[in-house]
């Protein structure tokens, strides 16, 4: 092993490519050092890294993901993530009230 990382250009799927049709500037690494992959862009300020891949390979679900979190799409995204917080909140919290319910019928029997 030569280095941290070892740029991707071709693989099984053709996901760099791909990532390169939706921006030049993207380019898929893989890292020694983390064990994963991660999409790099030459054109960010601050660095080359956009993200980290959560899968251990490269597949359409990649390219979901890159598409997903392209900076352009930021206030949906942020729109979304506000949506789902707020929908795991409910059921956090109907899930509190049933095991508090549970929890009283155990202490005081059915009323």
């Amino acid at each position: 092993m030569i280095g941290t990382a070892r740029i991707i250009d071709n693989d099984l799927f053709g996901i760099a490519a791909r990532l390169k049709s939706i921006d030049d500037s993207y380019f898929v690494v893989y890292s020694y050092k983390s064990r994963r992959y991660e999409v790099h862009a030459r054109n960010q300020r601050g660095g080359t890294f956009a993200l980290a891949v959560p899968y251990p390979e490269l597949d359409e679900r990649t390219v979901r993901l890159v598409r997903r979190t392209r900076s352009e799409r930021g206030k949906k995204l942020f729109e979304e993530m506000e949506r789902e917080n707020r929908e795991l909140e409910k059921r956090e919290i109907t899930r509190a009230v049933k095991k508090t319910e549970k929890e009283i019928e155990r202490i005081y029997g059915k009323l």
